[in-house]
């Protein structure tokens, strides 16, 4: 019996060691282990020493005895979840605690035992160890790593625009269907229009929340009779003041329009229209003046009309409306058309692993539309009320509050991504250069809204799927650089690093133990610079869990081409020799330039990482649906382009601890919204980059 005993013991402290090993990485195994021999074999040891090393190899014996338990239990979970009305099963909290607690104690208990303590003082210090460390352990650095910080008053996330629209006058024809404003997004917008009378503006429409009725006032131009009063500024709100200086009617196609010669004193004379337009909550109102024109001479004397913005070009905007201009100058940069365009030109390819558990990108937009979010506000540590379901980002709240998500069940997910990935291989003809033009030029005119989901043919394909982009351009050096800041959101991070060991039913510490939790925002960065004619990518920064990989474009391109592994996963994506591939891991999502099946992170080959073999691609990458389903969007920002706004600008966790008594978690704490993030708020900053021997270098960029 006693052999029995110590065998099974030792094989639970080899399952406990190779948890350990796989989690954390093979050296602080062997450490662990070397401590535990070592408390084994001083037997004659005496005294305080003796008591010492008793108590720390019972701690270290039970330690690896409750992992090894943890293990087992999880692969045995694993077995049952293929049993369909089980897969749903899992132990509560409560519970592993208290196999955790028996487990460990037990353990500890046959350790003293074995080195001669007397029952007693075995069985007291064994439950006292084992209160210690599963129970004890997480509530100490819970409370170490509580934010006591003050929580910020709760206030709407950005979501309101005040547009004010002033013309030259002239009149024109009222659309009788005005065409959409995809820039609008779920943006929360006011407009008022008015024309300029001299050095003066007499307002036709007040604080309207119509955009076609913004149209129609501004083609009756100065027919329109004038109303009484100026227009509300919102205290919560953005506000913006578009200058129509040429009056441009709504057109199909702006870059076609032909440009309008400038008018003497035009530019003295709109200033002193600005300075007339006053707004009760702002002293200085971001204002823009659109001309019709390309031409750099004319362009170059409005240059300091209304620094920073400067002039417009509506041939350049790409709007066909005044409506859909001044909403895309306020919440995106001036350039974000062309900015979109080499964002859909160069957008990841992305490839999972077949194991991965949700291999599909979730459309935000397609959550609130199906009511899949709530707004939770905290009251306390343990302690928290969840408003109803809402399909409007505009009532997200910051300060103090999360959300409740009720995501898609991973199993719908990857049964869809396997069957479209199945689609794909046996119907799809491989896109020609031509037709990922034609793809592209199928994109909605001026931004895409922040999540169409596909109708008719496409309605299946790639749908409620999702990748997002926030686009950043920088100088540097005499050089124009685009930071394509790609982000997409996946519903679940399930880390199997151990078996999953040090989340299950053993020593969970959320964050510390343990990484798996609800939600993972993932991405890379595409670098182009286009400071010539033609833009062209000069490098790739991967997100790879804590630290951000820099690649050069070139030897990505050396690695890729006539690469047979890696071409055997893309050989359906026509465009794919000038996209940059992304091999997702399996759980962590950490996004690498290669296929891997046994791997270690990049830069620190000590860390274990989850297999990402690349043969389940994404749907989305084909460029025709993507085209058609809109699949890539711009994230959602304000002024300019320069701020988070919306679900993007929401500051709580994206899901929620699932926890026992506030600090006994069996997850991670959910991640928040990308602008956030670090690799959001400065997309310019790498942790280091691979040389020519992917070794890594640490030379992060300047700021």
């Amino acid at each position: 019996m006693l052999l029995v005993r110590a065998a099974a013991v030792g094989a639970l402290v080899l399952c406990g060691l190779y948890g350990v090993a796989d989690a954390l990485n093979v050296w602080v195994a062997l450490g662990v282990g070397a401590v535990v021999l070592l408390a084994v074999w001083r037997y004659s040891w005496r005294g305080v020493t003796a008591v010492g090393l008793r108590v720390i190899g019972a701690t270290l014996v039970a330690f690896l005895v409750m992992v090894g338990v943890a293990l087992l239990l999880n692969l045995l979970l694993d077995l049952v979840h293929h049993i369909h009305p089980l897969r749903h099963l899992k132990i509560p909290i409560a519970v592993g605690l208290l196999i955790a607690m028996e487990a460990f104690a037990l353990a500890a208990y046959w350790y003293l035992r074995r080195a001669g303590w007397e029952i007693k003082w075995s069985a007291l210090v064994a439950v006292e160890l084992a209160a210690l460390v599963v129970l004890a352990a997480p509530y100490v650095v819970g409370r170490l790593n509580s934010d006591t910080t003050q929580v910020a008053d709760a206030h709407l996330v950005p979501s309101q625009l005040d547009v004010l629209i002033v013309t030259d006058g002239s009149p024109h024809r009222a659309e009788v269907r005005p065409p959409p404003s995809p820039a609008l997004g779920e943006f929360n917008v006011t407009y008022s229009v008015g024309y300029a009378a001299g050095d003066q503006v007499r307002w036709t429409l007040l604080d309207d929340k119509d955009p076609a009725a913004a149209l129609d006032a501004i083609a009756e131009g100065g027919q329109r009779p004038p109303q009484t009063g100026q227009p509300t500024a919102r205290p919560e709100a953005d506000h913006v003041l578009l200058l129509y200086v040429d009056g441009t009617p709504p057109v199909g196609d702006p870059a076609k329009l032909p440009n309008v010669a400038a008018r003497e004193g035009e530019v003295e004379r709109w200033r002193r229209v600005a300075k007339s337009v006053a707004l009760q909550a702002e002293s200085r109102l971001p204002t823009f003046a659109l001309l019709q024109t390309t031409a750099k001479r004319r362009l170059a004397q409005w240059k300091g009309f209304a620094p920073p913005n400067g002039p417009v070009s509506v041939q350049a905007l790409g709007s066909q409306t005044a409506a859909d201009a001044a909403v895309r100058l306020a919440i995106a940069a001036p350039t974000a058309q062309q900015d979109l365009a080499l964002a859909m030109q160069y957008r990841p390819i992305l490839l999972f692993d077949r194991r991965e558990t949700a291999p599909r990108p979730l459309s935000i937009t397609a959550l609130f539309n199906e009511k899949r979010v709530r707004l939770c506000h905290d009251q306390g540590l343990a302690r928290t009320t969840c408003d109803e379901p809402s399909s409007d980002p505009q009532l997200l709240e910051s300060g103090g509050t999360h959300l409740r998500l009720d995501l898609p069940e991973a199993e719908a997910l990857h049964r869809l991504a396997l069957e479209e990935a199945a689609a794909e291989t046996t119907s799809a003809a491989e896109p020609t250069a031509e037709t990922g033009a034609a793809a592209v030029a199928t994109l909605p005119e001026g931004l895409p809204p922040t999540g169409t989901v596909a109708r008719g043919e496409d309605e299946r394909k790639g749908s409620q799927s999702a990748i997002y982009v926030h686009p950043v351009s920088v100088s540097r050096e005499g050089k124009e650089l685009l930071y394509l800041d790609y982000w997409w959101y996946l519903p679940y991070n399930p880390v199997k690093l151990g078996g999953g060991a040090l989340c299950g039913a053993g020593l969970v510490i959320a964050g510390v133990t343990c990484h798996t939790h609800e939600s993972d925002w993932e991405g890379i960065t595409v670098v182009v610079d286009r400071t010539g004619k033609v833009p062209q990518p000069v490098a790739v920064q991967y997100a790879q869990h804590s630290s951000v990989v820099r690649y050069s474009w070139s030897l990505l391109r050396e690695k890729w081409d006539g690469n047979g592994e890696v071409e055997s996963r893309i050989g359906g994506v026509g465009d794919a020799s000038q996209r940059p591939l992304a091999f997702v891991a399996v759980g962590s999502h950490a996004s690498y330039p290669l296929p891997c099946n046994r791997c270690r992170q990049f830069p620190d080959p000590r860390i274990p990482e989850e297999p990402h073999l690349g043969n389940l691609p994404w749907s989305g990458n084909d460029t025709n649906a993507c085209g058609k389903s809109s699949c890539l969007q711009m994230i959602p920002t304000h002024e300019g382009g320069r701020r988070p706004a919306l679900w993007n600008g929401f500051d709580g966790a994206w899901g929620e601890l699932h926890c026992f008594l506030t600090y006994y978690c069996d997850s991670g704490s959910p991640p928040k919204s990308p602008g956030i993030q670090r690799r959001y708020e400065h997309p310019t900053w790498f942790d280091g980059y691979a040389g020519t021997d992917w070794r890594f270098h640490d030379a992060p960029s300047a700021e």
